[in-house]
């Protein structure tokens, strides 16, 4: 009789334990695996689904992160949809950069201004969100968050930012991540997808 509970019991903590990680686990395990098919690794058996979905520019799964919130990944959804319509001015200066970034669109100008205050909000705090398509540039920046002051101000078709440091390594990596952001404004994902290949 022991014998018979304890092997229900075990039978009991194995299938809560699947349940568990089925419940919990399963978000995590499908974002390393998109994660890693979007940075060259992947088992054979991901083989096909990865290769079904790295240019996948409806769902575009690449713009999960790891602590993305809807928000998040429909704001850049709406910019690299609408790419085309996106005005945006760079000036570099000696210990930094200004970029105005602006639409027209009204749909597109609340994306740009909510997906822009929220990955500086992101970068103040020192979150990346490692996006799986983005570059190892804001990865960088990342790193060096708090040597990066950051103010905002918003226009009347989006909004403007002045970032600087007393780094310099740190200002050319402020001036590469806004050169690359505007090949992506001006290219959407074919930007995306060139940079990928070049770092593979």
């Amino acid at each position: 009789m022991k014998s018979v509970i304890i092997y229900i019991s075990i039978f009991v903590a194995g299938v809560a334990t699947s349940f568990f990680y089925m419940k919990h686990g399963g978000k995590n395990h499908e974002y390393t695996a998109m994660d890693n098919s979007h940075h060259g690794v992947q088992s054979e058996s991901q083989n096909f689904k990865v290769n079904n979905h790295k240019h996948d520019e409806v769902n575009m799964p690449g713009l999960q992160g790891k602590d993305t919130t809807d928000q998040e990944v429909n704001d850049l959804k709406e910019i690299f949809r609408s790419h085309k319509g996106i005005i945006r001015v760079v000036s570099n200066l000696e210990n930094g950069i200004v970029t105005t970034t602006e639409a027209e669109n009204e749909i597109l100008k609340e994306a740009i201004v909510s997906h822009v205050t929220m990955m500086v909000t992101r970068l103040q705090e020192g979150k990346n969100p490692e996006v799986m398509i983005q570059s190892p540039t804001l990865d960088a920046l990342f790193d060096v968050y708090e040597e990066i002051d950051t103010e905002i101000e918003l226009t009347d078709m989006g909004i403007k930012v002045i970032q600087t440091s007393t780094n310099p390594e740190v200002i050319k990596l402020l001036q590469k991540h806004a050169a690359e952001v505007s090949d992506m404004s001006k290219r959407g994902m074919v930007a995306v997808h060139e940079r990928m290949m070049k770092k593979n």
